[in-house]
């Protein structure tokens, strides 16, 4: 008598591949957009460190040469009326790239009027002891701003305008999303800076941020409106929403 080799077959069949395919489908629409969230969180956490990290870099220059690391040419753009310095986007009249070629975003001055407009690459030269020509001058010329050469603020310098790096091109330190960091410095001293939010739009913002430096991030958008709340349910829906700022 013959004994029966029970047959064993190779692989699935295709209704059990279409199974296993659609149950990684699931999953991956499950774990995808917890992954996303997880990475964007990250991301403005790392910001809000770089961010308080860059306002007390300035501060620890404050203390060491009792003054605020700014050039002649912007202590010369302040008037009676605009006493606080604003480093945004430009530098003279040309808008500072983002990361990404092509991309556009909120464009962010000084409101004096006056023609100087500088970005914080004239804070990271003085910071970082780095003189650099700006606007046709040379800010920080033979380290006459930091005199003792010492790198207050360490960042990693690449070639390019790189998200989370100071540019070896231009000088822009660049927020996670590749955008400038938007610095406020008190240059009367008189220990507080204008809140840019301050107006009859928003009666319910202090006027004053009783601090000498401000730092302030676009957010993941780059967009910023000085009209709507800066934060809180006023900023929701609005393009401050994703803002990062050193103050609140």
């Amino acid at each position: 008598m013959k004994l029966r080799v029970p047959s064993h077959r190779n692989g699935f069949t295709l209704i059990e591949l279409l199974v296993v395919i659609a149950i990684i489908a699931i999953l991956a629409g499950m774990i995808l957009p917890a992954l996303a969230a997880v990475q964007k969180n990250a991301r403005k956490r790392l910001a809000a460190v770089s961010i308080n990290n860059f306002a007390a870099a300035i501060q620890a220059y404050q203390v060491k040469y009792s003054r605020l690391p700014a050039s002649t040419q912007t202590r010369a753009a302040i008037t009676d009326t605009s006493p606080d310095f604003l480093y945004g986007t430009l530098n003279g009249t040309a808008p500072v790239p983002s990361s990404k070629a092509g991309q556009t975003y909120a464009q962010v001055k000084n409101p004096s009027g006056n023609a100087w407009q500088v970005s914080n690459a004239e804070l990271m030269s003085i910071l970082m002891h780095e003189p650099r020509s700006l606007n046709g001058q040379l800010i920080n010329r033979g380290n006459e701003l930091n005199p003792q050469q010492e790198s207050f603020l360490s960042v990693r310098t690449e070639t390019g305008p790189k998200a989370d790096r100071v540019s070896a091109d231009d000088g822009v330190y660049r927020d996670v999303w590749g955008f400038p960091y938007i610095v406020i410095l008190d240059l009367d001293y008189d220990g507080k800076v204008r809140n840019p939010f301050f107006g009859p739009a928003n009666p319910n913002e202090r006027e004053f941020l009783n601090t000498s430096v401000a730092v302030f991030s676009l957010g993941a958008d780059g967009q910023v409106d000085f009209t709507k709340a800066p934060t809180g349910q006023g900023a929701k829906g609005t393009v401050n929403a994703d803002n990062i700022y050193s103050w609140k």
